[in-house]
């Protein structure tokens, strides 16, 4: 499950990252786009700011123009001599560098009574003053860069001009005057400081007429090849997004617009904006600009959105991991709840089913108590309770085991061990029970170090699951083989591998993925009626796996299985005196290594639960030990400080009483002022098991640990064990 939301995980964050990109990449073109759409539209508006500008001055020229032109005919000029004088002083009162006035026959008479007549041999150097109204327009305006009349300077000039009518000196008729200003005039209204770098223009704007020739031009050099028509110009470009064509049809429609074009030669764009004169001024004004204007003016602003959109887009995706990592821990939760769920179903049933057993035993055996021909049957049920008793147990041992390590809580003691003592015990305790089946039980060693640092308790549980369960499906007339063997790691470690072989049914090989899971149990078995909780191998795999291990499964349905369990540990180079004792006194399997005491053992039990203490003092003394109570910890110490030297062997300490708990009484007890007082044998009695509780039992005096419900059996072992060293004078 963790691999697949791990997995899961993954790949919406790279589906996120892919996501990402794509919209930074949308993002950015739209960006661009939007931002050279704002450098357009300004340059829309500065071009129409300055067309705005010229136009106004254009017609302030025409107006000026008009009102010359009424001072003229009021000022009731006579001659042509008077006309000059006046167009003279006109020109020193207006903007104008020079007025004349145009004659139907063509002639032209001046300022400074400067008088030039078409077809006087001297036209070709002269612009024909007569065509520029030759049109049907009242008010003209054009460039003109020759000399146009003698005496004036040859230079770039503009020509305004107004239509007349009706007005006549001398006999000669005007149709027209005409003022001229230096190109100047108009191109100091065109200069783009917005587009300005370093002192340097990146972008310039000019007039043109309809035809495509340039009127005035406030940076002719930015063309290489210095051409005056646009048209002439476009058809030598290196990439344009019109043509001439398209341009002079635009043109003459009167549009709006703008395109890109690049010149011969050159690596960079320019975007070319044209925008109409109103109705009467047939002109076009265009704003060229280089493209590193929209390049500099957008790389700010894009690369701190694209920062902006980068760190929205982290908190999105930091945003969407822990809203993935809580949708994960809830599903982890709703998970853990069902099975929790399943757990407290399972264990019920579990639980109950024996319970429900022991209560039923017990009614048959209460009403049946004084019966004496029901006495062997009662026996029978008394048996029967004992061993449900004894499968309850162990199941609630099983259920706070599997807590525990499904918790991480598993409590591991580290200490030297007899790895051939731990299968001895283990061949002990399971010999009976295979041998009563029918099945033939042998126990193989080959150990090149026979003690190790590690848990046997632990070792030996997860030993005695597999045998256990090797039992219960092992027919009659069929092996099991348990065997250890060990392989150096290296100076230090060792790798000791447990081998448990039957000639059982076998595992099917749909059930072998599920058997180290809880409460699993392969229903299709021929054994039927077979119990178990369904924790044992679980519980193994577990503690196989805290202690660094593994557990593997071979099998073969009505051939057999072979479950081996391998275990790292370092090896023990301190030996406790207990472990060579108990190899000696096990060597012949009967006798310990020296003599016992003549007496039988005393034993001081304190507990303060009656029920408790009345079964354990039976106990004690149908096996032959003496015994006193003492109700809790403060009694305990008295009756010790009380006896005499050496009376009592050994104390079964609960830790857990009132007026004084079972570890200050062993502290106490630790420091009277008498011989046996620190070595005396005391045994810690409790239903706590946790490693801290063992440790605080060890710490506080005591000798050994010793969980409760007390098995029987171990505590008799452990008194035995006891017995031996009170022999040996090391109690």
């Amino acid at each position: 499950m963790k691999k697949r939301h791990s997995i899961f995980y993954s790949l919406v964050i790279v589906s996120a990252l892919v996501i990402v990109c794509f919209v930074i990449f949308f993002y950015t073109r739209a960006l661009n786009q939007t931002i050279s759409d704002n450098v357009i539209r300004s340059i829309s508006e500065i071009a129409e700011h300055d067309k705005s500008t010229i136009q106004s001055y254009i017609e302030i020229c025409w107006e000026d123009l008009s009102e010359i032109q009424e001072r003229l005919m009021r000022s009731d000029c006579r001659t042509l001599s008077e006309v000059g004088t006046q167009l003279s002083l006109e020109c020193s009162t207006n903007n104008f560098s020079h007025l004349c006035l145009v004659a139907e026959n063509g002639a032209v008479y001046a300022d400074d009574s400067i008088t030039y007549v078409s077809g006087d041999g001297n036209d070709g150097e002269r612009l024909d003053f007569f065509s520029v109204f030759e049109g049907n327009a009242d008010r003209v305006i054009t460039r003109y860069d020759g000399k146009i009349l003698d005496g004036w300077p040859q230079s770039e000039n503009i020509l305004y001009g107004i239509r007349l009518s009706d007005f006549e000196v001398e006999g000669v008729r005007f149709i027209g005057m005409l003022g001229i200003n230096d190109i100047s005039s108009i191109q100091d209204k065109m200069v783009i400081d917005s587009f300005f770098k370093d002192g340097e223009p990146r972008g310039h704007s000019a007039l043109i007429d309809r035809n495509g020739n340039y009127i005035v031009n406030i940076n002719k050099e930015v063309y290489q090849n210095k051409q005056n028509n646009l048209y002439e110009h476009l058809r030598q470009s290196a990439q344009s997004e019109l043509n001439y064509q398209e341009l002079a049809e635009r043109l003459a429609n009167s549009e709006t617009f703008g395109f890109y074009h690049s010149h011969v030669g050159e690596d960079y764009k320019e975007l070319f904006y044209f925008i109409p004169f109103a109705e009467g001024i047939d002109l076009y004004f265009i704003m060229s600009v280089n493209e590193a204007v929209f390049a500099e003016q957008s790389r700010t602003f894009v690369t701190m959105s694209i920062a902006m959109l980068a760190a929205s887009m982290t908190i999105v995706i930091a945003m969407l991991a822990v809203m993935m990592r809580y949708q994960i821990k809830t599903i982890r939760t709703r998970e853990a709840a069902r099975s929790q769920k399943e757990f407290l179903s399972n264990m019920s049933h579990e639980i109950r089913t024996p319970l429900n057993g022991l209560i039923g035993m017990n009614h048959l055996i209460m009403a049946h108590i004084d019966d004496d021909s029901q006495r062997s049957q009662i026996k029978e049920w008394l048996q029967k309770s004992h061993r449900t008793a004894g499968y309850l147990l162990s199941l609630v041992n099983d259920i706070l085991d599997m807590s525990k390590l499904q918790a991480g809580k598993v409590d591991l003691i580290q200490e030297p061990l007899s790895v051939a003592g731990l299968m001895e015990e283990i061949a002990a305790m399971q010999a009976d029970n295979i041998k009563s089946r029918g099945v033939d039980f042998s126990v193989e060693t080959d150990l090149t170090e026979p003690y190790i640092v590690g848990d046997a308790t632990r070792i030996k549980q997860i030993l005695m699951n597999i045998v256990g369960n090797a039992a219960k499906f092992t027919p009659s007339g069929r092996f099991i083989r348990l065997s250890v063997r060990q392989e150096r790691t290296d100076d230090t470690h060792v790798t000791t591998i447990y081998q448990c072989e039957d000639g059982g049914i076998g595992i099917s090989r749909e059930y072998i993925g599920k058997i180290f899971d809880s409460f699993s149990q392969e229903q299709n078995r021929p054994a039927t009626g077979i119990k178990g909780t369904g924790l044992g191998m679980a519980i193994s795999k577990l503690l196989a796996n805290a202690m660094g291990g593994d557990i593997t499964v071979e099998s073969q349905l009505e051939v057999g299985s072979t479950f081996t369990v391998t275990i790292p540990s370092v090896i023990a180079t301190d030996i406790p005196d207990y472990l060579r004792e108990e190899a000696c006194a096990d060597s012949d399997g009967t006798a310990p290594c020296s003599g016992q005491k003549d007496r039988p053992l005393k034993i001081l039990v304190a507990e303060d639960v009656d029920l408790n203490a009345e079964v354990l003092l039976e106990i004690l003394s149908m096996e032959g030990f003496e015994t006193a109570h003492a109700a809790n910890g403060q009694e305990a110490l008295d009756l010790f400080a009380q006896s005499a030297v050496g009376e009592f062997d050994i104390i079964l300490m609960d830790m857990q009483m009132p007026v004084m708990d079972g570890c200050s009484a062993a502290r106490k007890i630790r420091r009277l002022n008498r011989p046996d007082a620190s070595s005396v044998t005391i045994y810690a009695c409790t239903a706590n098991t946790f490693q801290e509780d063992r440790a605080l039992a060890l710490e506080s005096g005591m000798n050994d640990f010793l969980s409760k419900p007390v098995d029987i059996g171990v505590l008799l072992k452990k008194l035995m064990a006891g017995k031996n060293d009170t022999g040996n004078g090391n109690g």
